[in-house]
């Protein structure tokens, strides 16, 4: 389903933050429901600010490519959600590492620049958003086992989804599109996806 003008705001402007926050750490180197889709709490205005770590953990120096984490390990580190061997160029294709974020009153986010979008991942250890009544409208999907919701920001087809991880646990991914110039990639709900699958498969 397409998100429409109610949550275009919440959504264009976490992935505007997102994508500032990344492209800051790289030297030089991007109508249907109404619902606030940024976050379980008010939509996401301009005034807030984006933040990055100086140092995100990576898979590697937590341990083997393998390895996996709780949801509670993962809002900790978020970044830590999808491992060098995930980002492949037969995978998911992670060209631009993960930057962990934190955007005023949200849980601390991790960003990566993958062929396709840039990719926003924020888990929530007390919240199940895929029974919000704000995404109650968007498309129900399953992902690897588990429930979620997917929807469309129609303007540039951003991405937004959420996904129940059990016991109250959930996360969501916002995926915005670098443009018509850019490599291709399998869509944005696509790479959600892809996202969505790889970071399931480690989560214990």
């Amino acid at each position: 389903m397409k998100l429409g003008d109610g949550a275009r705001g919440a959504i264009v402007a976490a992935a505007l933050l997102a994508a500032s926050a990344t492209v800051a750490g790289c030297d030089g180197g991007s109508g249907g429901t109404s619902h606030a889709a940024s976050s379980t709490r008010t939509p996401v205005s301009a005034s807030h600010t984006a933040t990055r770590r100086a140092t995100a953990p990576t898979a590697s120096a937590a341990g083997p490519t393998g390895s996996t984490h709780t949801l509670a390990e993962l809002a900790q580190h978020p970044c830590l959600a999808v491992t060098e061997a995930d980002g492949g160029v037969d995978k998911l294709y992670i060209a631009i590492e993960g930057r962990e974020t934190t955007m005023k009153g949200d849980p601390t986010s991790c960003q990566w620049g993958a062929v396709g979008g840039l990719v926003s991942f924020t888990p929530y250890t007390s919240t199940d958003l895929t029974e919000d009544a704000r995404f109650r409208d968007l498309t129900h999907k399953t992902v690897s086992g588990h429930r979620a919701r997917v929807g469309t920001y129609q303007r540039d087809d951003s991405a937004f989804m959420v996904v129940d991880v059990g016991a109250g646990h959930s996360f969501r991914l916002i995926v915005a599109s670098f443009g018509a110039g850019a490599p291709k990639g399998p869509g944005t709900v696509g790479l959600a996806v892809e996202f969505a699958e790889a970071i399931v498969s480690h989560l214990r």
